[in-house]
């Protein structure tokens, strides 16, 4: 996925609606509205401009239908947040699981040993 920081939510979602690959038919179609509505909320002024609905099924949607991300770090930009995109973490998550089973390790000994007679102290007959 590609991403750009704009000046404002309204340049962002713009140029993702008109940038993208997806024709703003195709893309009108994916977003469950017509053509002239999807250029009504993403307009960049005038007095036809609607508000963009931040739902999944609009907002995030048009991110994954455009494979354009500008919407995420133009908001990120503008709260003061940086985009880093997820990476894979699955050794550095095995590594913290076994360190966690080190710690947890006596404690589960005790709880087992607890109740438990050692060999050679049963009860006599």
């Amino acid at each position: 996925m590609t991403g750009r920081v704009y000046g404002s939510l309204r340049d962002a979602l713009h140029a993702t609606a008109t940038g993208a690959r997806v024709p703003m038919k195709a893309l009108a179609a994916e977003l469950d509205w017509s053509p002239s509505e999807l250029s009504m909320r993403t307009t960049l002024g005038g007095d036809n401009g609607r508000a963009f609905p931040a739902d999944d099924e609009h907002l995030i949607k048009l991110q994954r239908v455009t494979e354009d991300v500008s919407v995420l770090y133009t908001m990120a930009e503008l709260l003061g947040f940086e985009v880093v995109p997820k990476r894979e973490r699955t050794a550095e998550l095995l590594v913290q699981v076994q360190r966690d089973l080190r710690e947890l390790m006596p404690r589960i000994q005790m709880v087992l040993n607890i109740g438990v007679e050692p060999p050679g102290k049963g009860a006599k007959r």
